[in-house]
């Protein structure tokens, strides 16, 4: 039923070029039934991108088995993505400047995030492994702090004094987790756990993350790429490395697969973990291009407790005082960061006025 959650916003988008928003024109009725319509997208799309951030760590744990080939779990999710970006497509088609597609495009603007976020998965795969639902997410939210980074050493956009202290309390929750929950780590878990190989795991994801992050949106703002285009591109080459890193054997799988199969340690429910993190990226895209930043933040944030009471209620664990102050911390982070606008490079500025 995912796909008819984005249906009301291609139906209401028409072109795709121009801003879109709750809609203005036309009678009072229809503009009336159009809001109310917009509105429950925003609601099913944001509650849909909150649910799966806060079940995916658990949904992982539990239908991917340890044994299963990484890769394959990682190449599956970027297949079930890519398809459903061409069936989006199809649906709404291209925006004209994307009309001009060629393959060298591709490779140069989609080429390197695709690398990066392909590492950062099979690093986060890991990372749910070893870490609860709720202390991945909370470390995860680094990839904020080293989006800001990247994007200042890669677009030299800085931070507004409000966004450094949203940073702050954002990598303070991310050290409070860390140590506060280290000390029981496993301990009431029936899979071992190696806490400080997943929080490495996890922080090194972050850091690919925010940097792919950095150059995508290089690509779709000021190269104005089209997002579902460009989705598409960022799966497919993220399906091509994969590959290569299984002909390859780069990371050991190649072997793995050979030897056991691409499916190995598979069975029906590993599907469900796969096809849910497919489309909750395509959720975040969509929420943060047509709801803004700051309902992603809300969203976001509505996960991260959602983890908590999952952690609790599924694993049993309690929330020790380090996590009780690492949680608000990171939520009003998020919210706070999210909130403010970044401060632009000074010569950009500048020709965005003599323009």
């Amino acid at each position: 039923r995912y796909p008819t959650l984005f249906l009301g916003l291609l139906l209401h988008s028409g072109d795709r070029s121009r801003s879109l928003g709750r809609p203005s024109v036309g009678p009072p009725l229809l503009r009336a039934c159009a809001a109310m319509a917009w509105d429950a997208s925003q609601m099913r799309i944001g509650g849909f991108l909150a649910v799966q951030f806060a079940f995916q760590p658990f949904l992982t744990r539990w239908f991917v088995s340890p044994d299963a080939i990484k890769s394959s779990v990682v190449l599956m999710s970027e297949l079930v993505k890519l398809i459903t970006c061409m069936i989006l497509l199809a649906f709404s088609g291209v925006s004209s400047g994307s009309q001009n597609w060629t393959p060298v495009d591709t490779l140069w603007c989609a080429g390197p995030p695709a690398l990066t976020y392909t590492a950062q998965n099979l690093l986060t795969q890991t990372a749910y492994q070893n870490l609860d639902g709720m202390t991945f997410n909370v470390i995860n939210q680094t990839k904020i702090l080293f989006n800001a980074l990247f994007v200042f050493l890669i677009m030299g956009d800085g931070q507004s004094l409000v966004q450094m202290a949203a940073l702050g309390c954002i990598f303070a929750a991310s050290v409070l987790v860390s140590f506060g929950d280290s000390q029981g780590a496993g301990a009431s878990s029936e899979v071992p756990e190696d806490f400080w190989l997943g929080a490495t795991c996890c922080m090194a994801g972050s850091a690919l993350s925010g940097m792919g992050s950095a150059v995508t949106e290089l690509v779709l703002v000021r190269k104005k790429r089209d997002t579902l285009v460009f989705s598409a591109e960022l799966a497919a080459l993220s399906a091509v490395s994969l590959c290569l890193n299984l002909v390859l054997d780069l990371n050991g799988d190649g072997q793995r697969v050979q030897a056991r199969g691409l499916f190995s340690a598979w069975d029906s429910w590993t599907w469900a973990p796969v096809v849910a993190n497919s489309l909750g990226g395509l959720a975040v895209g969509a929420v943060t291009k047509y709801f803004g930043s700051v309902r992603k933040g809300f969203a976001i944030t509505f996960g991260l407790v959602l983890s908590a009471v999952l952690r609790v209620v599924v694993t049993g664990r309690s929330i020790s005082p380090a996590v009780a102050i690492a949680l608000p911390l990171a939520s009003g982070g998020i919210i706070l960061h999210l909130a403010q606008p970044r401060r632009q490079k000074p010569v950009e500025a500048e020709v965005k006025k003599s323009e």
